[in-house]
């Protein structure tokens, strides 16, 4: 069940959470952790809002892409430092697909996600990725508060 892990991360609270657990699984035999960020591209529509006198739309992007890599890399030697082999994906788009996308591309095992929670009308307005993946998910899930 544990051989391929996907570990989704927006490098929130919660994802550390995910991370630490990932660490504690560290002798369960898993074979290699498939470590992902989605950068959200509903996030760039709203920059075509700001005036034109603010930075430029792909320096935005630029930098976010730049922060990223930085904590991946942070993340990935915390896992590693635990014993597991980590492959580290960034790709764009809405982050529940994505995820689902990956997973099937990489023939993951289960996946392993942090849950921060909401409050029922943020739920109803917005949803959960991490309720999304656990619903639509093939493979099983792990949720971490």
């Amino acid at each position: 069940m544990l051989k391929k892990i996907l570990y989704p991360t927006d490098f929130s609270e919660a994802s550390a959470k995910a991370k630490d657990e990932l660490i504690k699984m560290s002798s369960c035999n898993i074979e290699e952790v498939i470590m992902l960020h989605v950068m959200d591209e509903r996030l760039y529509a709203y920059s075509a809002y700001i005036d034109s006198f603010s930075i430029d739309n792909l320096d935005i992007q630029g930098e976010i892409l730049k922060s990223v890599k930085e904590k991946m890399s942070v993340w990935e030697k915390e896992l590693e430092d635990a014993g597991l082999k980590v492959i580290t994906k960034i790709t764009e788009g809405i982050p529940f697909p994505q995820i689902l996308y990956i997973a099937k591309s990489f023939e993951v095992s289960s996946i392993i996600m942090g849950y921060q929670g909401h409050s029922k009308v943020e739920e109803m307005l917005l949803g959960s990725t991490a309720e999304k993946v656990s619903r639509k998910a093939p493979v099983s899930v792990i949720l971490v508060r």
